[in-house]
């Protein structure tokens, strides 16, 4: 494999506390040259469906040796183990707390447990193993560190349950799982879940407006509602140039009704 040069960063530390600047300055001391990418640190305090959901969406387009360390960390301290988790030329280092589920998933990585690992400093905090523990194995990895040596492979991780969506006829059944920075209110429904349908409309749950679809948001008026499946690939509940989750008050957990086309 090429000589990684990238570690990537991804959190719910914002930019306001110095957490972030400790990960990187641990970084750089042992590895100068080293490039450090801000992925986000704007994940949502604890909210590891969100993360995992980030992940999701931006693991297949880094086809370049690289290291993501994701801290989103709720459970740091407790006996909530710690993964490393290699596919092809990526590595991702992260609690074992469902922020992997769609990274295993859907692309077949292979997990480790880490059980053992080099740090510069003695005393591990019990509320920074991002810090203390992550950050120093991504460092060893970095230096040409083999993944056998930091642990055994574990198929018993754990995983974010995402509701299942019910299909029943013309109807599709799921919910809202993730409001992102638009007010978007993205779906468990799935392109996939269409089985060559074509979607007509939405339903939000105890609503009779019919949510027309659309294949992109200009296709609709400025302010009007419509449905679409994202670049996720997953429906989308959205406001051309405004917020479904302000317009239309959905929330996570809102229940959406899409119906569909069979002819």
């Amino acid at each position: 494999m090429e000589k990684i040069k990238h570690i990537t960063l991804l959190t719910d530390f914002g930019n306001k506390d110095p957490y972030v600047a400790e990960i990187k300055g641990v970084l750089f001391s042992a590895l100068p040259n080293i490039s450090i990418i801000d992925l986000s640190h704007e994940i949502s305090p604890q909210n590891i469906i969100e993360g995992a959901l980030f992940l999701e969406r931006m693991w297949e387009y880094w086809q370049i040796p690289s290291i993501h360390i994701a801290i989103i960390d709720p459970g740091v301290g407790t006996e909530r183990r710690i993964l490393l988790i290699h596919e092809n030329q990526k590595f991702l280092i992260c609690p074992d707390n469902g922020v992997a589920t769609f990274v295993i998933k859907n692309k077949h990585a292979e997990a480790r447990h880490v059980t053992y690992f080099e740090t510069a400093n003695q005393l591990i905090s019990n509320t920074f193993h991002g810090r203390d523990i992550m950050a120093p194995l991504a460092i060893q990895l970095a230096r040409g560190g083999n993944c056998e040596d930091f642990g055994h492979i574990v198929d018993d991780f754990q995983l974010i349950h995402i509701p299942c969506v019910d299909i029943k006829d013309n109807y599709i059944y799921g919910e809202v799982i993730h409001i992102d920075h638009f007010g978007n209110a993205v779906t468990n429904i799935k392109r996939e879940h269409l089985q060559g349908c074509t979607p007509l409309y939405a339903r939000i749950k105890g609503g009779l407006k019919k949510i027309p679809f659309s294949s992109s948001y200009g296709k609709v008026c400025i302010g009007q509602a419509l449905c679409l499946f994202g670049s996720g690939n997953r429906l989308e509940i959205a406001v051309n140039c405004g917020s479904a989750e302000k317009q239309l008050k959905v929330k996570i957990g809102t229940k959406i009704l899409l119906i569909l086309n069979r002819d």
